[in-house]
C-alpha cells in the first residue's frame, strides 16, 4: 500500500525558538499538544506519526506509548560543523531513548553525528539544508553536506519554492564526476556507495498546529519498520506543499497568539481572540459576541474605517468554519492590505498637500503619520526576508550545478514611474520590455497604469501595480505618480520571484522597488536617467528645495548594489557629488533603426502638418522646461533671425513651460510649436529639419540627440551634460559651451552657411551622424549587457569601425 508520513513536525517539547520576533516575545517555538498532531495527522490521510521537536524526544515518546502501531519517534537535532561552528538540523527517525542521549552528546561534531547515524542504521534526513540556522551556513558547508549524507528534505513546508525546488535539482544533477571532486576538495568520505543518486522526503515543518500532512513523505512500505527502511534505502518521495512570506506571518502570529493565551489564567473572551479563533480554529461566534458584533458594524457606518475592515473580516469568517486556511490568510492579509493602504493613503495626501504649499520642510514632520500603515506592513516584509535569507547561496547553487536548466536564464523585474510619458525613460523601457518579449527574455516592466494608460504600445510583460492614490507633481504636470498597494503589490512581486531588481526612477514605484530587493535579498541595480537636483535649480529656484532632493537621491542610489549611468560625463559629474564611483557602471542605449532613419518626405510632411514656411528649420525636441535651457536657445534663435530671416524654429514637445515659452517666443513669427507628437511621426519632424539644436545641462543622455542622429540629422549641444557624449565633435555635430551666446551663434550661423551652400561637408555629417548611430547603438546588445550574457561588452567603448570617422572635423569657414 501507499503510506504517508509528515517527517517533520513541532510540538510544545520544541526548545526555544529561533525565529526572532518568538524569541524577543518570550514564546516558545510551540504549543501544540502531542495528541492535536496525532489526531490531524490521521484525519489528514497521514498512516504513520512522528514529532520532531528541536533536541527533544518526549513529545514522540508520549505518542509513541499511546499509539505504538502507527507512531515512531523522532527529533529534529542541531548538529554543528566543529571548524567553524555552522548548525544544520538533522531529522532522525526510530531512535531509542538511550540513542537520543547519546546523539545529545555527540551532536557538537556533524561529522561524529554523522558515523552514528551509519554505523547505527538509523534512518535520518538532513532537514532544510539551504536554511542559515545562524547565519554562517555557506556554499562549502552544503559540498560537505553532499558528501557526508544520501537523504535529504527536498519539500520543507516552511520554506519557499525557490529554497527547495533549487537544492532538490542540485541534488538531482549530481554525478560521480561532481562527488570525485568534492571528494579531493573536503577529504570526506561518503556516505553510501552511490553518492550522487541521493533520497528525498517531505515535511510540514509545522510549528503553530496549522500545516500538518499538507506536506508529508510517501512510500510503498506497510508498517512502520518497511517505511523507516525506506526512508534509509532512498526509496521515498516528498509531496505537498512549499511555503510563503504569507503564510509564514500568520505562522508567527499564531505562536504569538497561543503564547499570549499561555499566559493568561482566565480564557480570553475578547472579540480579537475571537477572530484569532476564527482563522486559526474552529471557533463560533455566541450570542454575546455576536452582539458586540453588532456594535462594531454600528461604528462602521459612522466612516470608521478599522472598525468597518473588522466588521467586514468576522462577517466572511463567521459562517466560513470549513473554508481551507490559505483562503482564511488571503482574507485576512487582504483586509490588512486595506487597512494599512488606507492610513499610507491619508499620509501621502498629507504629503502632496506639502508639496502644493512648497512646504518641503515639513515632510519629514508628518513622517510619524506613516507609522501605523508600517507597524501593520512590516510583518510580512520580515517575513519575507526570513523566507530569501540564503538567497545568494541559492543562486551560487544554481550557478554551480543548474546553468543548463530552465531557471537558468536571470530573471529581471525592472521598477518604473513613468511608462507612457513622452521622456528618455518611458521610451527606453518600453523598447527594452518589447526586446525582451520577442527574444524570449526574463524581463518584465512593473509600473502602476491608470485605466486609460492601458494600451497596446504597452509590452505585454508588463506588472501592473495596483495603487491607492495618485497626484500631480507641481513644475511636471504631465507626470501622474501613483502609490502602490504596498502589500498588494509586494505579493505580485513575489509571484515573479525576481533574481535582479532594476529601477528607474526614485518615485513611489522605485522606492517599491527598493523595499522588495532588501526583502527578497537579490541585486539591486538603480539607473540614473535624470538629474532631478539639476532639474530642481532650474525650475523652482529654491536652494533648500534641491538640497532635499539632492540628499534623498544620493540616498536612495547608495543603496544599489550597482549604478548604470548613461555617460562617462555623469559618472564623473555624480562622483563629485558624493555618488560611489565604485558601484557605477555604463548604461548603454540602442536605437529602434527600423523606426528613427533618414525620411524623404520629411520636409514636405512638416510643411503640411505644421504650416512651416520655406526656409531653412531647427528643430528642438523634448520636454518643454525651463530645465532645458529653452531661454537660452530663445536668445541664440534671436540672434541668428536677426542674421538671415529664413530661419524656422520647431519646437516638439509638450511640458511645464509650454504656454509660458509660446508667450515668450510670439515675437517671432517663424517659430513654431507642435505640441505633444506621436512618436511614429518624430522621424518625419527630424528628416524634415535641418539642424538639431539642445542646449539642455541637466540631461544625463539625451535619447532625443540619439533618434536625431540616427534620422541623419547634424546637431548642436551643450558641454556639460549626457549628449555631448553621442556627438562626434566636427563629425556629427558640434559641442559647444554651455553658456557661450557667441559660441552657439557662430556654430550654427556656420552650419546654416553650409546647409544654404548645398556643401558636400554637411551632407557628409548627416550621413556620418547615422552611420556612427547604427554601428555602435545596438538594442541586442544593450540586452546583453544588461543581462550579463556577453561579459566582455560589460564596458563601455565607442567602436569605430569606419575609416569615415578618421575624417579631419570640419573647419570653421573663415
Amino acid at each position: 500500500m501507499e503510506s504517508k508520513v509528515d517527517l517533520h513536525v513541532h510540538s510544545k517539547y520544541s526548545e526555544h525558538p529561533s525565529e526572532w520576533f518568538l524569541q524577543r516575545l518570550g514564546a516558545a517555538e510551540s504549543y501544540t499538544e502531542p495528541e492535536f498532531i496525532y489526531r490531524t495527522a490521521k484525519e489528514r490521510g497521514m498512516n504513520f506519526v512522528t514529532i520532531t521537536d528541536h533536541n527533544n524526544i518526549e513529545g514522540s515518546l508520549i505518542l509513541k506509548e499511546k499509539y505504538p502501531d502507527d507512531v515512531f519517534t523522532g527529533v529534529e537535532t542541531t548538529a554543528y560543523f566543529p571548524e567553524d561552528g555552522c548548525k544544520v538540523h538533522i531529522l532522525i527517525y526510530g531512535l531509542t531513548e538511550s540513542q537520543f542521549e547519546i546523539i545529545q552528546e555527540i551532536r557538537k561534531s556533524i561529522y561524529d553525528l554523522r558515523d552514528y547515524i551509519k554505523k547505527n542504521d538509523l534512518a535520518y534526513s538532513v532537514a532544510h539544508s539551504t536554511y542559515s540556522v545562524n547565519g554562517r551556513l555557506k556554499m562549502e558547508h552544503l559540498e560537505k553536506l553532499i558528501l557526508l549524507f544520501d537523504v535529504f528534505e527536498s519539500i520543507n513546508g516552511g520554506r519557499n519554492r525557490i529554497n527547495n525546488i533549487t537544492w532538490t535539482e542540485t541534488l538531482k544533477n549530481l554525478t560521480p564526476l561532481h562527488i570525485g571532486q568534492l571528494s579531493a576538495k573536503h577529504s570526506i568520505e561518503t556516505f553510501g556507495n552511490t553518492p550522487w543518486v541521493k533520497g528525498f522526503t517531505g515535511g510540514s515543518d509545522d510549528h503553530a498546529g496549522i500545516f500538518i500532512g499538507r506536506t508529508c513523505t510517501l512510500s510503498n512500505a506497510n508498517s512502520i519498520d518497511e517505511f523507516l527502511e525506506d526512508l534509509k534505502r532512498k526509496k521515498t518521495y516528498p509531496l505537498g506543499r512549499h511555503n510563503d512570506y504569507q503564510a509564514f506571518a500568520f505562522t508567527i502570529y499564531k505562536i504569538a497568539c497561543d503564547f499570549l493565551k499561555s499566559r493568561s489564567n482566565v480564557s480570553s473572551s475578547s472579540l480579537f481572540n475571537k477572530i484569532a479563533e476564527s482563522v486559526f480554529e474552529r471557533g463560533t461566534l455566541s450570542v454575546k459576541e455576536n452582539m458586540k458584533l453588532k456594535k462594531v458594524k454600528f461604528f462602521s457606518r459612522n466612516k470608521d474605517t478599522t472598525q468597518k475592515l473588522l466588521f467586514e473580516l468576522i462577517e466572511k469568517l463567521k459562517n466560513e468554519s470549513e473554508m481551507p486556511i490559505e483562503e482564511k490568510f488571503n482574507i485576512l492579509y487582504d483586509k490588512i492590505s486595506d487597512l494599512s493602504d488606507e492610513l499610507f493613503k491619508n499620509f501621502t495626501k498629507t504629503i502632496e498637500n506639502n508639496i502644493k504649499k512648497g512646504d518641503i520642510i515639513n515632510i519629514f514632520g508628518n513622517i510619524f503619520s506613516f507609522f501605523p500603515s508600517i507597524f501593520l506592513s512590516v510583518p510580512f516584509f520580515t517575513s519575507l526576508q526570513h523566507m530569501y535569507d540564503t538567497r545568494n547561496l541559492v543562486d551560487d547553487l544554481r550557478e554551480c550545478y543548474l546553468k543548463n536548466s530552465h531557471r537558468s536564464k536571470k530573471k529581471v523585474l525592472w521598477f518604473t514611474d513613468t511608462i507612457n510619458d513622452l521622456n528618455g525613460v518611458a521610451v527606453t523601457l518600453k523598447k527594452i520590455g518589447w526586446i525582451a518579449n520577442e527574444t524570449n527574455r526574463n524581463i518584465t516592466i512593473a509600473t502602476s497604469l491608470l485605466d486609460g494608460e492601458i494600451s497596446k504600445e504597452l509590452p505585454p510583460n508588463t506588472l501592473n501595480l495596483p495603487y491607492i492614490y495618485n497626484f500631480k507633481l507641481p513644475y511636471y504636470e504631465k507626470y501622474i505618480l501613483k502609490v502602490p498597494a504596498l502589500l498588494k503589490s509586494i505579493k505580485m512581486i513575489d509571484r515573479v520571484e525576481p533574481d535582479e531588481i532594476f529601477i528607474s526612477t526614485p518615485g513611489p514605484i522605485g522606492l517599491l522597488g527598493l523595499l522588495a530587493a532588501k526583502s527578497l535579498n537579490v541585486k539591486c541595480t538603480g539607473v540614473y536617467h535624470t538629474d532631478f537636483t539639476s532639474e530642481a535649480q532650474e525650475i523652482i529656484e529654491d536652494e533648500s528645495a534641491s538640497k532635499i532632493i539632492e540628499s534623498f537621491t544620493k540616498w536612495f542610489y547608495s543603496n544599489m548594489d550597482e549604478i548604470r549611468v548613461p555617460t562617462m560625463e555623469y559618472m564623473d559629474i555624480l562622483e563629485n557629488r558624493g555618488f560611489t564611483r565604485s558601484k557605477m557602471k555604463l548604461f548603454k542605449r540602442g536605437i529602434d533603426s527600423s523606426l528613427f532613419f533618414p525620411r524623404d518626405t520629411g520636409k514636405s510632411f512638416i510643411k503640411e502638418k505644421f504650416n512651416i514656411t520655406d526656409g531653412i528649420n531647427l528643430l528642438f525636441v523634448g520636454r518643454v522646461s525651463k530645465d532645458k535651457n529653452l531661454d537660452f536657445l530663445s536668445d541664440v534663435y534671436e540672434q541668428i533671425s536677426n542674421i538671415r530671416e529664413d530661419i524656422n524654429l520647431i519646437i516638439a514637445g509638450d511640458g511645464p513651460y509650454l504656454q509660458g515659452y509660446r508667450e515668450k517666443m510670439q515675437k517671432f513669427k517663424r517659430v513654431v510649436f507642435t505640441g505633444q507628437v506621436d512618436r511614429e511621426i518624430l522621424p518625419e519632424i527630424y528628416s524634415g529639419s535641418d539642424l538639431f539644436v539642445f542646449p539642455s545641462t541637466t540631461d544625463t543622455f539625451g535619447m532625443v540627440v540619439l533618434e536625431a542622429q540616427a534620422c541623419g540629422l547634424p546637431a548642436v549641444v551643450s558641454d556639460i551634460g549626457g549628449p555631448k557624449e553621442i556627438i562626434i565633435d566636427g563629425k556629427t555635430g558640434y559641442v559647444v559651451k554651455a553658456s557661450s551666446l557667441s559660441e552657439w551663434t557662430e556654430r550654427i550661423g556656420h552650419l546654416i552657411d553650409l546647409i544654404s551652400q548645398c556643401n558636400g561637408s554637411y551632407i557628409f555629417m548627416r550621413e556620418t551622424a547615422r552611420h556612427h548611430v547604427s554601428m555602435n547603438s545596438s538594442w541586442s546588445s544593450v540586452i546583453q549587457d544588461l543581462l550579463g550574457e556577453n561579459e566582455e561588452d560589460s564596458e563601455y567603448l565607442p567602436v569605430i569601425k569606419s575609416e569615415i570617422y578618421n575624417q579631419k572635423p570640419l573647419e570653421m569657414v573663415a
